[in-house]
């Protein structure tokens, strides 16, 4: 996780495309903890087991997702192939929303994903996080 020191500088030196990028993954990362604390209070019956694991993948997600905001403002590297690959993965989950009363969350995780992928490879974002000079680490 990176340090809150280089994030703080990172908001400071950032472009705009990552700082809605890290926005983006933010807000994502807020509904996929929210939802796997909602399914975790949701363990009822024959589906405790799976209830559990589906709300502790969906914390987990979060947390990646809010791992890689943070070093993606701080210029780390490393979070831009991770954070492409959670977002190009939403794409297909999105999908899976069309329809009925759930056609909002594939509309708003489809645009955001699909955003965030197009923000994080504009040139701006990649000289902050791949540029010459970059730390890896």
């Amino acid at each position: 996780m990176p340090k809150l020191s280089a994030v703080r500088d990172g908001l400071r030196q950032a472009p705009g495309t990552v700082l809605v990028f890290a926005l983006l993954l933010t807000l994502q990362a807020a509904a996929f903890l929210g939802f796997g604390l909602f399914e975790a209070t949701q363990l009822h019956g024959g589906r405790v087991m799976t209830g559990l694991m589906t709300a502790l993948l969906l914390v987990a997600w979060g947390v990646a997702l809010v791992t890689l905001a943070g070093a993606a403002v701080a210029g780390r590297g490393w979070s831009r192939g991770p954070a492409v690959a959670l977002e190009l993965i939403h794409i297909p989950v999105a999908w899976s929303f069309l329809g009925g009363r759930t056609t909002w969350v594939a509309v708003a995780l489809g645009v955001s994903s699909l955003v965030a992928v197009v923000l994080v490879l504009l040139p701006p974002s990649t000289a902050h996080l791949v540029g010459p000079g970059r730390r890896s680490g």
